[in-house]
């Protein structure tokens, strides 16, 4: 049930007498505590406004759940005795604080305070929360034998908190509260938040200006956790700050900031991880068109609903932007400079962003929209022949790809791609700087037009970053993984030519070695990347254009495991 229907549904059990034990279940972080507290504060009924409260975080005995639950009643208690007013007066000023003056006292903490449980609890509604964060030497059966035990002889009632997602398999835990729900809980009650409820929550105990756009995202998401969306609302806040964002500039940043944070704090249910969200940013039109009969793998089937999620999302391409986004998130260390320069960027290219997000709108019309007809989608497309140049090269090949599928649209999208081409061209120079550090698709003409400028400078220079990072940090993050498995063995053998600052050639080319020496702990990660590095040192060891720079890699692998390797391929060239 929703969390609306919950509340309603546990207000309507606590009027009726005969529920003595109600449990509230579902998934860790939907709300239940939360849920509590409302119907609490809004109660009519005495008995709920004072019901006491006990979370078994970390307790382990059952005298532990009873001290923490005297602490809480005694302050409003009548008094039910000489005895009982003693016991009173010396919580009030601290029964630990007295007990460690008067070994006496000690003795009644110990003891008496405990034998008049009963009589503290009686005809008390008692909430019990964190029911599978107690201590391991707390067994649930102990927890729920003194919940029978004094619901049937003392009259308490008791509303039970769990998070059953959490619920230890040691000690066949589960199997017991399987037993107990038949055997001591009267009513149960599952709580399935919604989206919606959650965010109106989480957004309730952190503030955002950035609200409606978060939760527009948080609700695609799916994420129902409210500690989970309270951090990514946290996230939002630190990166974007105060600014004033434009709806365009928002619908471009916000997206990726809850689909990534989402990840991180693992608030997706089987959601992508980072490698696939950076690289899968862009539709892949042809797996939409593949034949219908043709047969999926469950991997296959899991990928297209992240590539629909991404889609929903408005996310068409990843740049610098998630690469500082998943850097912070990994790291925890925030490049306020950075974010800002490429926020200021967004903001200054105010039409550019709009005309982006227009085309992410048609992209999304273009393949759920089944009422438009195809001829009224290639006459809106038109309307982009005009703003290509102010497009990124990802989201123009985008349109191209779907306007192929258009009768009538191929010429437009070609078009689009030419007018994205042409602008670049005039402006490269002084203001444009597209990198594609994710691989995300492109059409063949912007990557000859990259190639032509770049010659491959960005994978370069991205395998000797990663690497470097490896070294300083003694470890790597997403970034790296994604720049060491892309690289081709051009790339490296590139890299190796083009380092000129020596030590860091030293650095690189010894590091390089280690993993290759150690590919099955690297492999993993890194795919073949070891592999195409020793590629590319058999390359220059064999390139009699290149004596020095051969004769260095000749030594550097001589009188290691890895010398055979150039050896074979030198016998084989020659």
């Amino acid at each position: 049930m929703s969390l609306k229907n919950t509340k309603e549904q546990l207000i309507l059990l606590l009027t009726k007498a005969d529920n003595n034990v109600i449990a509230i279940s579902g998934k860790w972080g939907t709300g239940k505590t939360h849920l509590w507290n409302e119907v609490k504060k809004g109660a009519c009924d005495e008995k709920v406004k004072k019901a006491l409260y006990v979370s078994l975080f970390g307790l382990s005995s059952i005298d532990q759940i009873k001290r923490k639950l005297i602490e809480t009643a005694i302050p409003g208690v009548e008094s039910h005795g000489g005895v009982f007013d003693g016991i009173k007066s010396l919580f009030k000023v601290g029964v630990k604080a007295a007990s460690e003056h008067y070994k006496a006292l000690a003795a009644l903490n110990d003891l008496n305070v405990l034998l008049m449980t009963p009589v503290v609890l009686r005809d008390k509604l008692i909430v019990i929360d964190d029911i599978e964060r107690k201590h391991e030497k707390l067994g649930i059966d102990e927890v729920l034998g003194f919940i029978d035990e004094y619901s049937k002889q003392y009259g308490s009632r008791f509303v039970l908190v769990l998070n059953d997602d959490q619920l230890s398999s040691k000690g066949d835990q589960e199997k017991l509260w399987a037993t107990f729900r038949e055997k001591v809980i009267d009513q149960e009650i599952r709580l399935s938040t919604t989206a919606d409820e959650a965010f109106s929550i989480a957004i309730g105990l952190v503030p955002s200006k950035y609200a409606d756009t978060l939760k527009k995202s948080t609700i695609t998401c799916g994420v129902t956790n409210i500690r989970i969306i309270v951090k990514v609302i946290r996230v939002a806040n630190q990166i974007l700050g105060e600014r004033d964002l434009d709806g365009a500039i928002q619908a471009r940043v916000v997206p990726s900031i809850v689909l990534f944070s989402a990840i991180h704090y693992r608030g997706l249910a089987n959601g992508p991880d980072f490698k696939f969200a950076l690289n899968a940013g862009s539709l892949d039109w042809t797996r939409y068109c593949r034949d219908a009969i043709e047969e999926l793998t469950p991997e296959e089937k899991q990928e297209d609903g992240w590539r629909m999620l991404i889609q929903d999302l408005g996310i068409y391409g990843c740049d610098e932007f998630e690469k500082h986004l998943v850097e912070f998130l990994e790291s925890g260390l925030f490049e306020a400079a950075s974010i800002e320069a490429i926020i200021d960027r967004y903001v200054a290219e105010k039409d550019a962003m709009q005309a982006r997000e227009a085309a992410q709108i048609f992209l999304k019309r273009v393949l759920w929209d089944h009422r438009v007809d195809e001829a009224q989608l290639v006459g809106e497309a038109a309307a982009f022949e005009a703003v290509a140049g102010q497009l990124d090269p990802f989201i123009a090949t985008e349109l191209n790809s779907a306007l192929e599928k258009l009768p009538g649209g191929a010429a437009i999208g070609e078009t689009i791609v030419n007018g994205w081409i042409n602008a670049f061209k005039s402006t490269m120079s002084t203001t444009i700087n597209y990198d594609n550090p994710f691989n995300n698709p492109l059409h063949p003409n912007i990557l000859a037009e990259f190639a032509s400028i770049k010659a491959g400078a960005q994978a370069n220079t991205s395998v000797v970053d990663a690497c470097m990072h490896i070294i300083e940090n003694s470890g790597w993050g997403t970034l790296q993984e994604v720049a060491m498995r892309q690289a081709t063995a051009a790339d490296f053998e590139a890299a190796i030519r083009d380092i000129k600052d020596l030590d860091m050639l030293r650095r690189f080319m010894r590091r390089m070695i280690e993993m290759r020496l150690q590919k099955e702990t690297y492999d993993s990660n890194f795919g073949g990347a070891t592999e195409r590095f020793v590629e590319a040192c058999r390359s220059i060891a064999c390139d009699t254009a290149s004596p020095r720079l051969a004769g260095l890699i000749k030594r550097l692998f001589e009188g290691t495991a890895l010398a055979a390797e150039l050896i074979l391929e030198e016998s084989a060239t020659g």
